[in-house]
């Protein structure tokens, strides 16, 4: 097996099966991958890919099963180039983040442009997803980090470090009803329909989890995962939402009145995602360490050993 097989067959597989697209991306020939994946299933002994005549259908069951092992083959061979470039003290090579919308609008814009001017050599990829995409994303090598509340299911090879906490608001059309309660409970807002991230999210789940704690069933008018979104209806009179208070300022979003409902749901931790064993260079050290000043290199270290699992 070798690694030019090992990178034809996830670039086909990246490309949605696509020969002639994977040729393109590796810069070589369609009749070059053909055979570089032919000679990968014959060292195996095993096919790889469902063929009718000249197309590629999908992955065999052996195929799905090793194609992660190979994604995580190719993510040490860019962990080799890291070291290499870091020993050599070279300003280069690239960092891909995959996070959300609302992360990679307001906990990084004022983190990333200083950082493209201190390394204008790192090639910086963001990739917005949900957070089960960040974890699956980060689990294969495909990114170098994943920034978001926790998942629902975190692969064993990842690790997470805490980074900062998300405090929330309760958002509606100004003059809305619900801010005349005095106190805001639960009961009140439960009276009028809501917009609520999907459980993907850690904040939908905690918010669908106190509601029935308290034995209510609010309506549900619709569910999001874009922040921008959700606070568009919300101005329009949709419905409430409960978002992180990075994501509201009072001067931008005129159309909306905002409540602080921390004493309802409880606030989220956001975290790093990373691969445990992986190699991290000077620069990625200092990303986490603008994210998170309190994080020393010596505790990111000790929070990619931890086993203890994310809160």
């Amino acid at each position: 097996m070798k690694l030019q097989q090992v990178r034809a067959f996830c670039a086909v597989v990246d490309h949605d099966m696509s020969v002639s697209r994977a040729a393109r991306a590796l810069h070589t020939t369609q009749s070059a991958v053909s055979k570089q994946i032919g000679q990968l299933e014959d060292s195996l002994g095993v096919a790889l890919l469902i063929r009718a005549k000249s197309r590629i259908l999908g992955l065999t069951d052996v195929g799905r099963q090793v194609l992660q092992c190979m994604r995580g083959i190719l993510a040490a061979t860019e962990d080799i180039s890291l070291i290499v470039a870091d020993h050599r003290r070279e300003a280069g090579g690239r960092l891909a983040i995959a996070t959300t919308h609302t992360h990679a609008r307001y906990a990084l814009q004022d983190i990333v442009p200083g950082f493209t001017r201190r390394h204008p050599g790192v090639g910086l990829h963001l990739v917005q997803a949900t957070p089960s995409e960040i974890a699956d994303l980060v689990a294969t090598g495909e990114v170098d980090l994943g920034l978001s509340t926790a998942p629902q299911i975190l692969p064993p090879s990842l690790a997470t470090i805490p980074c900062y906490k998300l405090k929330h608001v309760l958002i509606g059309e100004r003059g809305h009803p619900v801010f005349e309660a005095s106190p805001l409970t639960l009961e009140a807002i439960a009276r009028h329909p809501l917009i609520t991230y999907s459980e993907q999210h850690a904040i939908g789940r905690r918010v669908n989890e106190a509601f029935a704690a308290a034995g209510l069933s609010p309506k549900i008018a619709m569910r999001g995962t874009d922040v921008e979104i959700m606070k568009s209806y919300a101005a329009t009179g949709v419905g409430l939402a409960v978002i992180p208070l990075i994501a509201y300022s009072r001067t931008r979003d005129r159309k909306l009145d905002a409540r602080p409902v921390d004493h309802l749901f409880p606030t989220s931790i956001v975290y790093a995602l990373a691969r445990r064993g992986a190699y991290w260079p000077r620069h990625l050290y200092e990303f986490v360490g603008k994210l998170a000043p309190d994080l020393t290199p010596a505790a990111i270290e000790e929070a990619l050993l931890s086993t203890e699992p994310p809160a």
